[in-house]
């Protein structure tokens, strides 16, 4: 009988530990992700910081009205679950007019715990009211925007044609410790109108949460975009460095002005730092996006290095060179598994 009472204590007890254990383990997967801003904004008491601003609101046509904004802001009315934040639009529609209205709103201002990748999700929601027979548009880009570096990455954008309920989107981000960064959300509507048509349209986001990592060390893993334009954005191994968290880099590596002698153009890139890793750089001058005015010269440069590119502008363009204040070049790189392409316009000098 004593032995048996004290079999189930034991039992009890490992037990106990056994459930404290995965609780534990529970607690620190939790805790492996950060969300910001303040856990993420759900708009379910109003907007938290948020601010809703108009660009644009105008019609163009025979006669040029403006529309209005009223009730541009927090919506405790609509969202998933109710509290939203919307933009919206009173259009009072003139003869035979074209309609756009913009907006942008920015999530208050908050800092990244440590570096890596990670994503920026949102539920969208869009009612285009009367201008359902007018073939309405509602385009909108969500960034993550650093305003330690000023660099804005690109997380997702969607364009709809027709009135959607609310859906969650998101897309690939990469952040660094310590820097702050506000999201943005670029939206737009576009109509053509009819004669004497007074409507409403309407765009809601809610549940805006950026998801991190929180702790120390390099980067981790993270999803690529659904729905943006920033191609491979999971760990891309050397260093972990994610195409997001490259391209975002790359912005600030070509080094001007430009320096064109003779046919030879000759121009600055940097590896960056934070990198952590030799970068595979490719850079060619361009007449425009999908015109070379050079050849392409690749290298490798070490961390933090700077290297000198001299490229050969091709005989067709080097008329066209020649007359130019600034250039656009393109840069392509590599590092790991890591791809990214930027363009940049420099100054040009000649020598």
């Amino acid at each position: 009988m004593f032995t048996s009472l004290r079999t189930r204590i034991r039992r009890f007890f490992l037990l106990g530990c056994v459930s404290g254990a995965a609780l534990l383990v529970l607690a620190v997967g939790q805790a492996s992700a950060a969300s910001y801003p303040g856990g993420g904004s759900t708009f379910t008491g109003g907007a938290e910081g948020w601010k809703a601003t108009p660009t644009e609101c105008k019609l163009v046509g025979i006669l040029e009205l403006l529309c209005t904004t009223e009730g541009t802001g927090y919506d405790g009315t609509a969202g998933a679950p109710a509290g939203s934040l919307a933009n919206k639009a009173q259009i009072p529609i003139s003869a035979l007019s074209l309609f756009k209205a913009a907006f942008i709103d920015e999530s208050p201002a908050f800092t990244a715990a440590a570096s890596g990748s990670g994503s920026l999700s949102l539920s969208r929601q869009f009612v285009p009211g009367g201008l359902v027979s007018l073939t309405p548009t509602f385009t909108y880009s969500a960034y993550l925007l650093d305003k330690s570096t000023n660099v804005k990455q690109k997380a997702l954008t969607e364009t709809l044609e027709a009135e959607a309920p609310f859906a969650t989107k998101s897309g690939g981000v990469s952040l660094t410790a310590g820097d702050t960064y506000v999201v943005q959300i670029e939206a737009s509507t576009t109509a053509s109108s009819l004669l004497g048509l007074l409507t409403e349209t309407a765009t809601r986001f809610d549940n805006v949460v950026v998801t991190g990592p929180n702790g120390t060390g390099g980067e981790t893993p993270g999803e690529g975009p659904k729905n943006g334009e920033n191609g491979d954005n999971g760990n891309g191994g050397a260093g972990g460095v994610s195409a997001a968290r490259l391209e975002s880099l790359l912005r600030s590596s070509l080094i001007g002005p430009a320096v064109l002698k003779g046919n030879k153009l000759t121009v600055k890139a940097k590896c960056p730092a934070k990198l952590k890793a030799t970068c595979t750089l490719a850079i060619t001058g361009m007449l425009s996006k999908k015109k070379p005015a050079t050849a392409a010269r690749k290298a490798k440069v070490k961390k933090a290095k700077t290297k000198s590119f001299v490229l050969k502008v091709k005989p067709a363009a080097l008329k066209k060179v020649k007359t130019k204040k600034k250039l656009l070049f393109k840069e392509q790189a590599k590092v790991g598994k890591s791809k990214a392409t930027v363009y940049k316009t420099l100054k040009l000098v000649r020598k």
